[in-house]
């Protein structure tokens, strides 16, 4: 596995190397994240601590709205019982028991808690009765005072008994199940729980309106009434998570959620979008460009402006710089052109006189020695004058030219004993350097001057392409190079030193194929032109 290697030289290892890959507005949104993910983690407990303490209160709110329960059905029970025992104390000592009883009976219906009663006089006698109230048959004695609450067997009614010191039965209250269940619901609560009075093996079932949920959270619990001798039992749901506790819990991650997406937002937009767009803009730049087209970055961040100024200066410095390089160029070609141009001209002026000197000259062979110094010079002269015509283009001096105005010129000077040689050019549009074309100018030369003075018939002149790149190869056939052709000794010599020397200068072997008259070269070349 390979890993990436930062500035100062540490192993950045896979983790590294993906963080480092990702775009700078993900890289700022994690690290936001991070940054803010402790504060999120505690606001989030808070919450969650919140909500388990509202849960915890509303427990307790529960086991406290029990026993209120209970205290207004012991509430009941004991105001019952000090309304009968009164009630029966009156009935015994008054002179008119019935008329009393009555009387009491009708103010105990109209009660705070509605029920049915039943009073007894002295004796246990039966005074009075409420419409529909069931009596024992025969009345039932307690070994001492005090009351006694039964849930009737139907469990539809609540039956308290009230004995005087004596054990002797003073009065009867029965309370149906609709009075209890409205006596101990408690106004402004919710309705939503269950309630059941509960004595040994019987129930009275007060309420059942507890809705269980996925969200809800069961409580039960059970007080004692009427001195223990019943229970009332509750079961109550409460949700697990309110809407406002679930908005308090979601509300720090939401929080922190938005803070980094909007961190990132300001980054993008602010920042890494200007920033972007003045990237395209230095993309889109190109060398001798005069301007750049930076595009109006509208962000807060001074310092962006300030990058595209500074971009803009280097621009027009760069430009400046190159308007004078190429101003300082544009005078060195003229300079260099007129330099050639008079050289070719000097050396024009000297093969014209050689060639005045050669017209006046004593003798055949003076004539000869000036016409071969004015070969060269012409030579000299060409090369210089087709460096001066490509000298715009700057492809380097074109051999095809070269060698096809040196032929004429050599056609031209040719002695009479050489006038009817032909000379056969097959050329490929080469260029080379002015230091290749002078010493390939020379030995093509020197190879035709050398084929005339040895008679020659022809001479064959080719260039062609090189077996390696960037080289041509040029070949001169003629039968002045054959082994067998007769030629002065001393001519001989010094043509095999001159193209020896010549072929150095090219740095480069002649391969002499002496019985075919054929000699090649490699030379050095700049490019290949198209064929016209």
């Amino acid at each position: 596995m390979q890993h990436r290697i930062d500035v100062n030289g540490k192993d950045q290892g896979w983790l590294g190397a993906r963080f480092t890959r990702m775009s700078t507005g993900l890289k700022m949104l994690l690290i936001l994240s991070a940054a803010l993910l402790p504060l999120g983690i505690v606001a989030i407990w808070a919450s969650v601590h919140s909500a388990q303490e509202k849960n915890a209160q509303r427990r307790d709110e529960l086991f406290a709205r029990l026993a209120i329960k209970a205290q207004r059905l012991d509430a009941a029970l004991s105001r019952a019982e000090l309304t009968i025992g009164t009630a029966s104390a009156a009935i015994t000592s008054a002179p008119n028991s019935r008329a009393v009883c009555e009387n009491t009976l009708r103010r105990l219906e109209r009660g705070p808690v509605p029920g049915h009663y039943a009073l007894y006089a002295a004796g246990a006698e039966l005074g009075c009765a409420s419409v529909g109230l069931v009596v024992p048959a025969r009345s039932v004695r307690a070994p001492h005072g005090g009351t006694r609450v039964e849930i009737m067997p139907d469990g539809a009614s609540l039956r308290l008994s009230v004995f005087g010191e004596s054990g002797a039965l003073e009065g009867i209250t029965e309370f149906d199940r609709a009075a209890l269940t409205e006596l101990t619901y408690i106004p402004g609560t919710s309705r939503n729980f269950d309630l059941d009075l509960v004595q040994g093996g019987r129930t009275m079932v007060l309420r059942r309106d507890f809705a269980d949920g996925p969200l809800i959270r069961t409580y039960r619990g059970s007080e004692a009434a009427a001195g223990g001798q019943l229970g009332l039992r509750m079961t109550l749901g409460v949700q697990r998570i309110g809407t406002v506790d679930f908005l308090m819990i979601v509300l720090p991650v939401l929080m922190w959620l938005f803070a980094a997406i909007i961190g990132w937002l300001i980054l993008q937009r602010l920042l890494l979008r200007p920033l972007a767009l003045v990237q395209r803009a230095v993309s889109a730049y190109r060398p001798g460009d005069r301007t750049v087209a930076l595009p109006h970055v509208a962000s807060p961040a001074r310092e962006i402006g300030d990058l595209g100024t500074a971009f803009e200066d280097v621009v027009r410095t760069v430009a400046r710089h190159e308007a004078d390089l190429e101003a300082a160029v544009d005078r060195q070609t003229r300079l260099v052109r007129e330099v050639h141009h008079r050289v070719k001209n000097n050396l024009q002026v000297v093969a014209s006189l050689l060639n005045l000197h050669a017209r006046g000259a004593a003798s055949e062979q003076v004539a000869a020695a000036y016409a071969s110094i004015q070969r060269r010079v012409d030579a000299l002269a060409v090369v210089h004058r087709n460096h001066y015509a490509e000298l715009e283009e700057n492809r380097g001096v074109a051999l095809k030219s070269l060698i096809s105005e040196l032929a004429a010129n050599l056609r031209a000077t040719a002695p009479a004993s050489a006038s009817g040689m032909a000379i056969r050019l097959d050329l490929a549009p080469f260029y080379a350097t002015q230091d290749v074309a002078v010493s390939v100018a020379f030995l093509v030369t020197e190879i035709a001057e050398y084929a005339m003075l040895c008679g020659s018939r022809s001479v064959a002149i080719a260039l062609d392409e090189g077996e390696v790149a960037g080289t041509a190869t040029l070949i001169v056939e003629s039968d002045s190079l054959r082994r067998d052709t007769p030629c002065d000794e001393a001519i001989s010599d010094r043509f095999q030193r001159i193209v020896t020397g010549l072929s150095r200068q090219l740095r480069s072997t002649i391969s002499r194929e002496e019985s075919e008259g054929r000699y090649s070269l490699a030379i050095a070349v700049v490019e290949k032109a198209e064929r016209g």
